[in-house]
């Protein structure tokens, strides 16, 4: 019986994989995980998208709006390698703090001008 985990052929009377015990005749589901450096690139994308606005002028509620997406999923990306304990966790953390502190600084900017 072939492992729908890992793919190992074990005897037909066998009731766990041999390889990697898992439980023959279930079907396996790869967990999805997400690319934390991925995000943390988003953040900082979203960061400089978030101050072009102000850069153009008469944009300050486009500012806002992206300023105020960045600022969450900044604050989810720097923090997340630091909670799952990544290892070589230092350039995500950077790349989110970055795009955390350019949304930060554009979503003041344009509530300030905007009140």
């Amino acid at each position: 019986m072939k492992c729908s985990k890992c793919g190992f052929n074990n005897p037909e009377e066998a009731i766990f994989c041999e390889k990697c015990d898992w439980k023959l005749g279930e079907t396996y589901i790869p967990e999805m995980k997400v690319n934390r450096t991925m995000l943390s690139a988003l953040a900082l994308a979203i960061g400089i998208v978030a101050i072009i606005p102000i850069v153009l002028k008469d944009m300050y509620i486009v500012s806002t709006v992206v300023g105020a997406i960045g600022l969450i999923i900044g604050g989810y990306s720097f923090n997340a390698p630091r909670l799952l304990k990544m290892e070589n966790r230092q350039v995500p953390m950077a790349l989110s703090a970055a795009g955390l502190a350019l949304s930060a600084v554009a979503f003041i900017y344009s509530i300030a001008f905007l009140v």
